[in-house]
């Protein structure tokens, strides 16, 4: 007797369903896809007991023919394919044919169906794939499938589903997901006969996030930049880094709006957030459009799983879609003044558009507010002449001409040391500088500027000549950190600010080391090989053949980051020089993992921390430390060079560079809330 013997199809069924079917929210899943390849615009899904007892699943699509219901059910039929060909431009939802022969055989299911045109409709009950009845019946157009008894005859996989709470969870999670990549289909889910989501059809995805999302996380998600490279396109919807660190984050990401779970999509979401997060996860939509061609979906049963033709280029897509929109920082707000005149903006219209208290000190400002006589008496606003001449309006010679270049921190004539441009208020003489040795603003002599302020962070090269404001610009734009009202510093460390309503505390280190964070980044390539320091003693690095060729072939790269490693034979190198920021790593363990990843993917994220690393270290060295009093001018070009700068709500090494503490909140804390018309005001 022979030992090999073909199953029956009752338990090769089985053994399929084990693959495509790991529980009811599996279900769900391949049922919404038939309902949404169908051309469904509405669906509805019940469940009962975390859909082990009953789930259903009804739409109004296209339907079926008495033929079509009865073939549905066996394995390999399918409408969506035809020839092999079509395997390689797969734009269906389903493809495989498995799904329904999967969970007849598994389950007690009954479909109903019936198409627009047809007078009447089909009623298919079917049990362990044996079709028990097959008759006509009245029914609306569209399809409804009911499986009771998930998994009746599968005891082993009925033991191993969760609770029915984490079931009923998987459930509205798969829900979730499909509700955000179709907002155009209304979605209904009723658990134990209690309506748990009921989305109506929206016009966008912000619509439809804010219904699935709620009001809380709405607020703080934001639009990816539209970035198409190639014949990838990248778009749909961040979280700011501030709300997901409060919280576990949700990735939902879609290739041609399928659903799925891919490690280069997801490695360069992580990457796009690495300084942010420390470890946390973001929530992010993320829809990427691609040619058919290009991926291959038929990887898993499941169809999470997919391939690209150029994993490279769909992860440099991502993630400078994301990088991009999280470089403007959207969540820190920013003001704008459109000019409606068609009259040119002048030097003298500008300062007429100024208020009062930009011509005075913080100081004043805050002896203002209480009803104080100024502490020193600030300078006089005068309008400046448009012909810009020697004389001011009164026609007596302007005495500032004759000045000497002023040297107190932050004056435009002492900005040397990020070579930025020099904002309109700056330039213009919005804040009163003294000559050398005179007082400034009435007070004690000016100070020669710091050291931090005067020590470069390029390399050397010529003076950039400085822009002013350029006349018949007819925009005015200033970010928000120029326009917080500085109160005074706080234990040599943080800056007190008002944006109006709420305090604003910002930590200067911080902020001071993403600004030079940013600037060392964009010179990068030739600052790095420069910090390289010699071993007293080399680190012996061993490497197996695969690895040594691919330190061959990226050897300018390290060689770059400022790495010097030598080949001494037999697949064995020598570590010589390292980066002079790196200090306390695992030198060896650190080139091998990065090689690792350069022979799997042909890419090294760890690549990429050593350079960040690196730099960020780097811009810590050059940075302004706690403890240093800062100025007011100072602190007015820090905030300038802030709003000038990318990433600008956190410092490189994650850190949060501003804190604000609205009225509601001191409200809370002073116990005002709920005590007003006691008396207390």
């Amino acid at each position: 007797m022979t030992k090999i013997h073909v199953l029956s199809q009752a338990l090769s069924n089985q053994i399929a369903a084990g693959e495509v079917l790991e529980r009811s929210a599996s279900a769900v899943k391949e049922l919404v896809e038939n309902s949404l390849d169908a051309g469904a615009t509405a669906i509805e899904i019940e469940i009962d007991d975390g859909g082990k007892k009953h789930l259903m699943v009804s739409d109004n699509g296209c339907g079926m023919t008495r033929e079509d219901v009865q073939l549905s059910i066996l394995r390999h039929a399918t409408s969506k394919i035809h020839t092999s060909s079509d395997l390689a431009s797969i734009s269906t939802m389903g493809f495989r044919g498995e799904a329904l022969a999967s969970m007849a055989a598994v389950s007690r299911m009954t479909i109903t169906t019936q198409r627009p045109e047809d007078e009447m409709g089909t009623f298919l009950r079917v049990e362990g794939t044996e079709v028990l009845e097959c008759r006509d019946t009245a029914a609306p157009a569209g399809t409804q499938i009911v499986l009771d008894d998930l998994f009746f005859n599968t005891p082993a996989r009925l033991k191993f589903l969760k609770t029915t709470a984490t079931e009923v969870r998987r459930v509205y999670e798969v829900v979730e997901q499909f509700g955000l990549s179709c907002p155009e289909v209304s979605w209904k889910l009723t658990v134990d006969g209690r309506v748990k989501c009921d989305w109506p059809s929206h016009g966008t995805l912000r619509d439809r996030a804010l219904a699935v999302f709620g009001r809380s996380l709405y607020e703080n998600l934001f639009p990816i930049e539209h970035t198409v490279v190639g014949d990838i396109v990248v778009e749909g919807l961040f979280c700011s880094p501030e709300y997901t660190s409060t919280g576990t984050g949700r990735l939902y990401t879609y290739v041609n709006r399928r659903i799925v779970k891919d490690k280069t999509i997801n490695s360069a979401i992580s990457q796009s957030y690495r300084e942010f997060l420390h470890g946390k996860q973001p929530c992010v939509v993320l829809f990427l459009t691609i040619p058919l061609d290009f991926v291959d979906v038929n990887v898993h049963p499941t169809k999470h799983e997919v391939r690209f033709k150029d994993q490279e280029a769909v992860f440099r897509t991502v993630y400078r879609a994301l990088r991009h929109s999280l470089e403007k920082t959207p969540w820190i707000r920013s003001t704008s003044e459109t000019l409606t005149s068609s009259v040119p903006l002048t030097a003298a219209k500008y300062f007429e558009m100024l208020p009062d208290a930009a011509f005075r000190t913080p100081e004043d400002n805050l002896h203002r507010d209480f009803g104080l006589a100024p502490q020193y008496p600030g300078p006089e606003r005068k309008p400046v002449a448009e012909d810009a001449g020697d004389a001011d309006a009164a026609g007596q010679p302007d005495a500032s001409a004759s000045r000497a270049p002023c040297s107190a921190p932050f004056c435009d004539s002492a900005l040397t040391v990020f070579d930025g441009d020099t904002s309109p208020a700056m330039s213009s003489g919005r804040f009163e500088c003294a000559a050398p040795g005179e007082a400034l603003n009435g007070g004690s002599a000016a100070q020669p500027a710091p050291a931090w302020m005067l020590q470069a962070v390029r390399p050397a090269q010529p003076e950039p000549e400085q822009k002013q404001l350029p006349l018949g610009d007819s925009v005015v734009r200033q970010g928000y950190f120029s326009n917080l009202r500085y109160i005074g510093q706080h234990a040599l460390t943080y800056l007190i600010c008002s944006d109006g309503d709420s305090l604003v505390i910002i930590d200067q280190h911080a902020a001071h080391e993403r600004i030079n964070y940013e600037r060392l980044r964009d010179v990068s390539n030739e600052i790095l090989p420069k910090s390289s320091q010699h071993l007293l003693f080399p680190i012996l690095l061993q490497l197996d053949t695969r690895l040594s060729d691919v330190l061959e072939e990226y050897a300018d790269f390290f060689e770059k980051l400022g790495f010097q490693i030598d080949a001494i034979g037999d697949h064995s190198h020598a570590i010589r020089s390292v980066p002079d920021c790196l200090k306390g790593y695992d030198y060896a363990a650190m080139i091998r993992e990065a090689l690792t990843d350069l022979a799997e993917t042909g890419r090294s994220m760890q690549i990429e921390q050593i350079r960040d690393d690196v730099i960020a270290t780097m811009a810590c060295h050059r940075s302004i430390r706690s403890g240093y009093k800062m100025s007011p001018e100072e602190v007015r070009e820090l905030f300038r060079q802030m709003d000038a700068t990318a990433f600008r709500s956190n410092c490189p090494h994650g850190r949060p560079v501003h804190f604000v503490c609205s009225a509601s909140e001191l409200e809370k804390r002073f116990l005002r809330v709920g005590y007003r018309g006691l008396g207390d005001v």
